[in-house]
């Protein structure tokens, strides 16, 4: 009877212990905020400042030749093409977090025959340009008919201008 009883106590202990350890998207969800608020706090930019970063990258609109075109100015680094190719301003068809991505999306445009490259910016955002150009009216041009122009899917839901800094 005894031996009984401490099974019993062993078994609903153990069931009590693997139950009570769920994970839940809330919980990783903390954790990843918690990290990236500690990295922002070692690159000295603090979280209110970081959010008028993010939301000017974000939101900003242009009038080019009397047309309202999407046109965000990052900082960013060429990571697929040479420096040649980075112009102040390029036409983004595609957004990726990996780089592997982004190389083949790359592939795909220089495998139709357009002079595609790949940037990153500071956030690692990798965009892949599939033209760059000199001025913003130039790639308001592009941007109005690169989607019938590529002769693929583009994976974004709307082509825009990004101008590097």
């Amino acid at each position: 009877m005894k031996q009984i009883t401490l099974i019993a106590i062993a078994a609903i202990a153990a069931a009590a212990t693997f139950t009570s350890c769920k994970s839940s998207e809330a919980n990783y969800r903390a954790a990843y905020d918690t990290t990236i608020q500690r990295q922002r706090e070692k690159e000295g930019v603090d979280s209110a400042t970081y959010a008028r970063i993010e939301a000017e990258r974000t939101a900003n609109t242009a009038m080019i030749s009397g047309d309202s075109v999407r046109m965000v100015s990052d900082r960013v680094n060429i990571v697929d093409g040479t420096t040649s190719d980075l112009k102040p301003y390029g036409v983004v068809v595609g957004e990726y977090k990996q780089l592997f991505n982004a190389r083949s999306f790359r592939n795909r445009l220089k495998g139709k025959g357009h002079p595609a490259y790949v940037v990153k910016n500071s956030e690692s955002t990798y965009y892949v340009i599939a033209k760059g150009f000199d001025t913003a009216p130039e790639a308001a041009a592009c941007l109005a008919t690169i989607s019938q122009t590529l002769g693929i899917r583009i994976p974004i839901p709307k082509p825009w201008i990004l101008k590097t800094r």
